[in-house]
């Protein structure tokens, strides 16, 4: 159970409480925190978050190397158990990189967006 967030990911007061969210719409706003957050940005934790100054943006970096980045990540999320379906779609002209992948978790299954932009 997690407090719940807005659609611009911040907490937010509803008739005077903090909403909680579980299920599989925490497993869902857990991943989504995962895959937004930078490694490094949590001074608690400098190892959360995905590598994306570290690895991610670097020019050597290849489309497999991201991508595995991506399923390890996606697949250490709390009630995530596998992912059934993963595409990642990267326009270099653009430089925009959009995932979309479903996964089976302990509360059913999870379709998931993760568009760029």
């Amino acid at each position: 159970m997690n407090i719940s967030l807005n659609a611009f990911n911040d907490i937010y007061v509803e008739d005077g409480d903090l909403p909680l969210v579980t299920g599989i719409e925490e497993i869902r706003q857990l991943t989504g925190q995962t895959l937004r957050s930078f490694q490094g940005d949590w001074f608690l934790n400098f190892d959360l978050g995905m590598p994306y100054y570290q690895t991610i943006f670097k020019k050597a970096t290849t489309i497999s190397d991201v991508e595995g980045i991506f399923l390890d990540r996606i697949t250490s999320v709390p009630g995530i158990l596998s992912i059934t379906k993963f595409d990642m779609d990267f326009d270099a002209k653009t430089r925009v990189l959009n995932i979309l992948f479903t996964a089976k978790t302990t509360d059913g299954v999870l379709d998931f967006n993760l568009a760029g932009g």
